[in-house]
């Protein structure tokens, strides 16, 4: 089962800033999720689309510019880009590290596809390194015509009457699900359609050990390392029910 570091190691480190990701990798993920948002044709880093609350900003993320951005931090930590966390990453973890983003704001997509090209020529991603979800799927099917080696994997927190029928529709590497609409159903359909199925939030070791007796093929957490140790633990409790 794969742990993404959720916002990088952020249950210990200021959520979706470098020292997020650094100690992330320091605790020997394999993979790190983050969230980008576009400021003035730019990608950074940050999850909420209000900057106050996360960070010592204020107002919408989108309609402030990079010039202001760069006044504010998270916890005392500078607000990232997203090159910079990707340059991070990949030069950190040698090349290893897979890398969820999640395009939350408005106006991400042309940034994101003039990105990234040169994330895969520049900074040596593969293309299966680079995830790109959102809970915007027309934006998702947006980006795979433009780029169609780009591997793509659509949010959903519900559980939808088709149930995973978008890996079919968008074709889908994955669908990430929220933990709270979770059931076998869904697991199995995506998996009959050739997709993962990768599961966020999840810190608690026994819903995780649940999730992995569903089949399901990774989970976002903010304590990684201690993500990691569950799914090395032996199963001992009857988990049936736990989910749907």
């Amino acid at each position: 089962m794969l742990v993404f570091a959720h916002r990088g190691a952020s249950g210990y480190e200021p959520e979706n800033t470098l020292v997020a990701m650094d100690k992330a990798l320091d605790l020997g993920v394999n993979a790190i999720e983050l969230d980008v948002h576009c400021v003035e044709d730019e990608l950074v880093v940050f999850h909420d689309r209000r900057l106050e609350g996360k960070s010592t900003g204020t107002g919408l993320i989108h309609l402030t510019t990079k010039a202001k951005l760069a006044q504010y931090t998270i916890g005392g930590q500078a607000i990232p880009t997203l090159w910079q966390v990707l340059e991070r990453v990949s030069t950190k973890s040698k090349g290893l590290c897979t890398v969820n983003i999640e395009l939350k704001g408005i106006g991400c997509v042309q940034s994101f596809i003039s990105l990234y090209p040169q994330a895969l020529k520049l900074l040596h991603f593969t293309p299966e390194q680079l995830l790109i979800s959102s809970f915007n799927h027309p934006d998702l099917a947006q980006i795979k015509r433009a780029l169609p080696r780009a591997v793509i994997s659509p949010l959903i927190s519900g559980i939808p009457l088709d149930l995973a029928q978008i890996v079919t529709t968008l074709n889908a590497y994955s669908i990430n699900l929220d933990v709270s609409f979770v059931n076998q159903a869904i697991v199995d359909d995506a998996h009959q359609r050739g997709g993962k199925v990768f599961v966020f939030t999840v810190d608690n070791a026994d819903d995780i050990k649940a999730l992995k007796t569903m089949g399901v093929d990774g989970i976002f957490s903010n304590y990684p390392d201690k993500a990691m140790e569950a799914t090395m633990m032996p199963i001992t409790t009857n988990y049936n029910g736990w989910f749907g």
